[in-house]
């Protein structure tokens, strides 16, 4: 198998497990049902919907018509599309760890749901939106794997689109529904990596940041 097959085989890997993934936590989500307090706009969801269409139809076209993409490939350094077999494994443990720490509380639409907590452990002890972090980097692997400008550039221009419109509207509902207590969070925390801060952690926490999940409504995506 030469280089290029691999290459395709792990990018292929990447988005299956990336599917059964979000697929086993639809299903937690599903099951454990609940009345929705506040919704997305269709909009929110119409415009989420045509990117991933979007995404599939030229990921589908980039494995078995690759001749109509040709035109936008380019040269990138071996070395450089191994580190997107390594980013694309990052983000899928990213996506697991995320995932794991919304439990049912997940839910691919912007939405506060009765029975939601907001969640404040896991990577969301320092981000507020990891979810997306890990959508990045997988993109970024995505780009890297295939060796062609198109997908990587109009892959990632619309996950910034779609994230730009959802993270203001998001942390508005978050912070009408849930006051001072979303507010702090925001202080502490950065939207998609870390803060860099002086520690303002709450006494107490540093040493069992558990005892600072709180016991109310969330809203996650993703």
């Amino acid at each position: 198998m030469d280089m290029e097959s691999i290459l395709k085989v792990a990018l292929i890997s990447q988005f299956s497990i990336f599917s059964i993934i979000r697929i086993e936590y639809h299903r937690l989500a599903r099951r454990a049902g609940g009345d929705t307090l506040t919704e997305e706009g269709k909009w929110h969801s119409c415009s989420l919907g045509l990117f991933i269409g979007y995404e599939i139809i030229t990921f589908f076209l980039y494995l078995f018509y690759p001749q109509l993409l040709s035109w936008a490939m380019i040269s990138i350094p071996v070395w450089l599309r191994w580190i997107g077999v390594s980013l694309g494994i990052l983000s899928l443990i990213l996506f697991a760890w995320v995932h794991r720490s919304l439990g049912k509380n997940f839910s691919a639409k912007l939405r506060i749901k009765e029975c939601q907590s907001l969640v404040m452990d896991g990577l969301y002890q320092w981000i507020r939106h990891p979810m997306y972090t890990a959508f990045y980097l997988l993109n970024i692997a995505a780009f890297l794997l295939t060796s062609n400008w198109f997908i990587g550039v109009t892959w990632l221009a619309g996950l910034t689109v779609i994230i730009a419109l959802r993270v203001k509207r998001e942390e508005s509902m978050m912070a009408d529904r849930f006051g001072d207590a979303y507010r702090q969070y925001m202080r502490r925390t950065g939207h998609f990596v870390p803060a860099i801060r002086a520690n303002k952690t709450p006494a107490g926490m540093a040493n069992n940041p558990h005892s600072y999940r709180v016991k109310t409504k969330d809203l996650r995506m993703k």
